[in-house]
């Protein structure tokens, strides 16, 4: 691959510029993809132990970071175990980046794209760990759980007619690529600048790879891994994750065992937007840990 093919994260500067300063800080990239960050962390002087669940993009951020950094397979649901691991504990900073690298979503194999029609419909992160397919889910899931799986990104009316749909189409024909979706997808009503089709797809993959429930699971544990005075970032890209990520930073002020940096979020500059568009729904949200009542 490439160097300009390697996908580029958001907001590079403003988490190197958060966890700052770098030298000889111990961070674990709990998403590390392709290795964008934890390239710029590298070179402003940090140690960074690298988490991925997709071995492809494990590969590709070796390739890229030449041995700079310590990367190892995983789901960062199990961030604390893998860190008591890999004795990369009481670190200065954890991150999750929760956006789908470029290099997934446009790849021709897994079924994210619309632009592979005829591709499976996949949608797994990681096949070897993952059982279920997004077709297995549309093709076995009662109307009332695809009304629920459809409601984490649309609205009631718009999950109900999806499921309904969905329904009646795997009586005439199981679902198989992703065209068989994308026929009724479509269908849904959105704005006038999105896809149509682009939020059913959205829920369809956060449902295969449980994103929202390993994201509950994964921020008590990334917390645990902290040092005093250790910050925990996390790059949200749509409501359902936000939800969650707020939700557990109040509840740590509350409890006093963390203190919320940005009452409102960092979001990328006009020029990185330019450059990528996905970047706009990106959000940077930040907490510090505290040890009894104290930074």
């Amino acid at each position: 691959m490439k160097k300009d093919d390697y996908h580029e994260p958001v907001m590079v500067q403003e988490v190197t510029s958060v966890l700052a300063p770098l030298k000889e800080a111990r961070i674990i990239d709990a998403t590390v993809g392709t290795g964008g960050h934890t390239l710029g962390l590298v070179k402003a002087g940090a140690n960074v132990l690298g988490i991925d669940l997709d071995r492809e993009m494990l590969e590709e951020a070796a390739k890229r970071l030449l041995g700079s950094s310590k990367l190892t397979y995983g789901n960062f649901k199990d961030v604390e175990v893998i860190a008591f691991r890999e004795d990369f504990r009481e670190v200065d900073g954890v991150l999750f980046d929760l956006g789908v690298s470029n290099l997934q979503l446009m790849g021709e194999k897994r079924g994210f794209s619309f632009g592979y029609p005829e591709a499976a419909l996949d949608m797994r992160i990681d096949a070897n760990s993952q059982a279920v397919t997004a077709a297995d889910l549309l093709n076995g899931l009662r109307a009332d759980q695809l009304t629920a799986l459809f409601s984490k990104v649309l609205t009631p009316s718009q999950s109900r007619f999806l499921a309904s749909r969905v329904v009646g189409q795997r009586e005439r024909k199981p679902f198989a690529t992703v065209e068989d979706f994308l026929r009724i997808a479509k269908r849904v009503r959105s704005k006038k600048d999105l896809n149509p089709a682009t939020l059913p797809f959205l829920a369809l993959r956060m449902a295969v790879n449980s994103e929202l429930e390993n994201l509950n699971e994964a921020l008590p544990k990334a917390l645990a891994c902290l040092k005093k005075g250790g910050k925990l970032l996390v790059i949200t890209f749509h409501s359902g994750e936000e939800k969650i990520v707020l939700d557990f930073f109040h509840q740590c002020q509350e409890e006093g065992t963390g203190k919320i940096l940005t009452s409102v979020p960092i979001r990328p500059g006009e020029d990185e937007i330019k450059k990528n568009p996905r970047a706009r729904s990106a959000e940077l949200w930040v907490l510090q840990k505290y040890e009894k009542g104290k930074i």
